[in-house]
């Protein structure tokens, strides 16, 4: 297919604002096509040619060629033995933003760790680590975790990192990130719906439990007992159970399609779904 020019990549946005939604259809795949083989370039046609905002039908066929894209990357990720965390946090970071870039999400969690570090330094415990976390996390960062998301960007882990705003299932990704970064045992448990983080010093056979919807608060073993006690739900030892990458991810698209569910936004909710499926299959 002929590679476009950006004076090229103009027109064809231009037609794509103006034309009826069938030809729309039809110049679909070469915008495709140009993304693929030169997305700054598009970005670069794209900032000439829309000089404040872009109209919705450029925007959505922007969109919705980035979503399809999605779905051989999202087939990608589930199809690894061991996927990495962070490389499903930007996949579905561009769900929400499309022209979030690879490296993006990485370079923000270490430079967070990499000022971390000096106050870690001389931390005597698991537990003071924990503590110290936490205090950065929410008082000097001021990261907030919010009770609950009306928009699928509060549960966009790259949007997070940058607008310190989100679910908590967000909050305890940062926690777990930086953890590893820091060589610490660290992972996500569902405790019946409520995500905790839990960190483990195997030699000592320490484990704590953090609570991202409570500022970092710890919790012992016994303290996540005696919360599905008064829930009155059968304890059972798979609650401290830590989730893999790729359930985390599920949990995350599960968690855009019930905000978008009550929204009825039925075209993203189609893209959404399939994504689903394919961390299912």
């Amino acid at each position: 297919m002929k590679i476009l020019g950006t004076e090229q990549l103009k027109a064809l946005l231009k037609l794509i604002e103006t034309e009826t939604d069938e030809y729309t259809d039809m110049l679909r795949p070469d915008l495709a096509a140009a993304i693929k083989a030169n997305p700054a370039r598009v970005q670069q046609a794209i900032d000439s040619t829309f000089s404040t905002s872009l109209p919705p039908k450029v925007r959505h066929t922007l969109e919705e060629i980035c979503w399809g894209n999605l779905s051989e990357q999202v087939s990608a990720f589930a199809g690894k033995i061991n996927p990495d965390l962070e490389e499903g946090l930007w996949i579905l970071a561009l769900f929400a933003s499309p022209a979030a870039k690879r490296g993006e999400i990485t370079q923000k969690l270490d430079h967070i760790a990499q000022d971390m570090r000096p106050i870690l330094l001389n931390a005597k415990n698991l537990h003071e680590i924990a503590d110290l976390m936490g205090k950065y996390f929410f008082s000097t960062l001021h990261f907030v975790t919010l009770p609950a998301n009306l928009d699928i960007k509060d549960i966009s882990f790259g949007r997070f990192l940058i607008k310190k705003r989100g679910s908590s299932l967000c909050t305890a990704c940062l926690y777990q990130t930086i953890a590893q970064r820091f060589g610490l045992e660290s992972g996500l448990v569902d405790l019946a719906g409520r995500i905790l983080v839990c960190m483990q010093d195997t030699p000592k056979k320490q484990i704590l439990f953090i609570d991202p919807l409570d500022n970092g608060k710890i919790l012992t073993e016994q303290d996540c007992k005696d919360y599905i006690l008064a829930r009155e739900i059968k304890w059972n030892d798979e609650f401290l159970s830590p989730l893999s990458s790729r359930t985390i991810i599920r949990r995350f698209i599960a968690n855009m399609i019930y905000v978008l569910n009550k929204l009825r936004d039925e075209r993203r909710l189609k893209y959404l779904r399939t994504y689903l499926e394919i961390i299912k299959n």
